[in-house]
């Protein structure tokens, strides 16, 4: 079992460029990412997607990938002088100059600070190998990423299983209380219809054919009965190693759904009171599923 929540980071460099990736996973109902790479890895999104939903079936991811070139390494920025430009701003100033009856040198480093004079051309291409340097570092946050998901899981499966211990525990006060429960109701049962057919002749077979058809009704034999499957069926998830996370959602669903049942069908207070303390179970349970991928 593994847990939806995680974190893992990891950082590889290279003779040119330092690569560094965090990955963040919460708990979602699909599996979503959202990538927050620098403009040179882009292109590399798709593979990068791939290699992640190997480990992650469902859940919110955050990738941050920072990129640091280093300082030795050869810059590949291009600077270009728009020299038609130059001329023109010259001849201008000069013509301004003149009519003003004015001085004028050029200076330099003024002219360069012009609009549209000098132009920086950033290259966005990689330094050799470091597509490598990349999926390196992503692969190894991946994994402890993943190493964190599993730890989380075993602390995940140790409260459910606490949780089915309890739960237990109260189907079965309902179990043995439901002898108890009958006995009641077919009392109650008889005394009514007697009361309605005062006065007249009760045909005893009718009378006990009537009986059964209502503690029929009201019985919850079969309640108890899927409980209990559902909870076999809910410990073999929580011990198996694949993502078992939906399954899980949907067999505490049913869990809750026999409860429900067994509540509304419950006239003894006993079972009432193991009804509630189940439907809260059941809720914890319900809340730490979310997070179990």
């Amino acid at each position: 079992m593994k847990s939806m929540t995680g974190y893992g980071t990891a950082k590889v460099q290279s003779k040119d460029v330092s690569v560094e990736v965090s990955i963040r996973a919460v708990n979602g109902r699909f599996l979503e990412t959202r990538f927050h790479l620098p403009r040179e890895f882009v292109a590399l999104e798709g593979e990068l997607k791939k290699t992640l939903s190997a480990s992650l079936s469902r859940g919110t991811v955050d990738i941050f990938v920072s990129r640091k070139v280093k300082a030795s390494a050869s810059g590949k920025a291009q600077m270009t002088v728009n020299d038609a430009l130059v001329k023109k701003y010259v001849s201008a100033y000069k013509h301004l100059a003149k009519e003003l009856g004015i001085s004028y040198q050029v200076h330099l480093e003024a002219m360069a600070r012009l609009p549209d004079v000098i132009k920086v051309e950033e290259s966005y291409e990689l330094f050799t190998g470091e597509e490598k340097v990349l999926k390196k570092a992503f692969a190894e946050a991946c994994a402890n990423c993943d190493k964190e998901r599993v730890r989380e899981g075993k602390s995940l499966r140790k409260d459910l299983e606490k949780l089915l211990v309890a739960l237990d525990k109260e189907i079965k006060v309902i179990t043995d209380l439901r002898e108890e429960a009958n006995a009641q109701l077919q009392e109650r049962y008889e005394t009514k219809i007697r009361s309605r057919m005062k006065g007249n002749e009760i045909d005893p077979a009718r009378l006990s054919q009537e009986i059964v058809i209502q503690l029929e009704k009201a019985d919850i034999n079969e309640e108890l009965s899927r409980l209990t499957e559902h909870i076999k069926n809910y410990r073999q998830l929580i011990a198996s190693q694949d993502a078992e996370g939906k399954k899980l959602d949907f067999y505490t669903q049913e869990l809750l759904r026999e409860v429900n049942t067994i509540g509304s069908k419950s006239q003894v207070a006993k079972i009432t009171q193991s009804v509630v303390q189940a439907k809260t179970l059941i809720e914890r349970l319900r809340e730490q599923v979310q997070n179990v991928q």
